[in-house]
């Protein structure tokens, strides 16, 4: 309301009477007192296919204070923007687990990569052996596009040594011959062994890595599947949302 907000992801300036949506957060500077981060509202809409596994999102307008102050066709716009996000989240929920590619590799302790597709959608995700990690959405021109991406993708991980350990990316391996199975097989034992120490000492048991995307809550829905990071209020508790018009010109997207 000051002028002075901040968005958290364009930094430019939000314009006088342009919609914008809060968060609120524990404020890290005041003990027991709040805070509030400005966005503006596309691009935190398309900030939630990315980041942390754990981030919260928007599953409903009812969760957002001051929705009912809005013009007609701002909580049109809103509604849509909402509905969109939960059909992406629903087609990628439903699709069978056995559905999931999910690698493996040694190093950093050990770490995972997974991708699934649904339709013109794919979810990517990654991170430390035993957690969430990151995660990234996206939707395809089509459903052979998001097909050759996800190829494409997981072609890139076995260059670089990730190991699949399921059946999803071993079956396309049998097709070459016996005699590139069984190579497979034997250079890839060493890692399965150091894989299954790293994931006994997480308390993962081998029956449960062929399901490597947990279902997301309503609270915790959620950049590319390489291995950025995440924003660092990702995974902070959020108190509210709230939306409004900007005051003034001054403050920040």
């Amino acid at each position: 309301k000051s002028g002075r907000s901040k968005c958290q992801i364009l930094k430019d300036a939000i314009p006088a009477k342009a919609l914008r949506i809060g968060k609120e957060l524990d404020n890290p500077f005041k003990e027991g007192a709040t805070m509030f981060l400005w966005y503006s509202v596309e691009p935190l809409f398309k900030s939630f296919k990315h980041g942390s596994a754990k981030k919260q999102r928007i599953t409903s307008v009812d969760i957002l204070a001051g929705f009912e102050d809005l013009k007609k066709v701002d909580q049109k716009k809103l509604r849509k923007l909402v509905e969109k996000g939960n059909e992406m989240q629903e087609q990628l929920d439903q699709v069978d687990k056995e559905a999931t590619t999910r690698l493996e590799h040694s190093k950093n302790g050990g770490v995972f990569w997974s991708v699934v597709q649904a339709g013109n959608t794919t979810r990517v995700q990654w991170g430390a052996i035993g957690e969430d990690g990151n995660v990234s959405e996206k939707i395809h021109k089509n459903e052979a596009t998001a097909t050759k991406f996800m190829t494409k993708m997981i072609a890139e991980k076995e260059k670089g040594g990730y190991v699949g350990i399921d059946n999803s990316v071993c079956s396309k391996l049998e097709i070459k011959g016996e005699k590139d199975t069984e190579s497979l097989e034997k250079n890839s034992k060493p890692l399965r062994i150091a894989l299954d120490k790293k994931r006994k000492a997480s308390g993962i048991s081998k029956e449960n890595t062929s399901a490597p995307i947990p279902e997301r809550t309503e609270s915790s829905r959620n950049l590319t599947g390489t291995d950025g990071g995440s924003s660092s209020n990702d995974e902070q508790p959020i108190h509210s949302w709230s939306v409004e018009y900007a005051k003034s010109g001054r403050s920040k997207c």
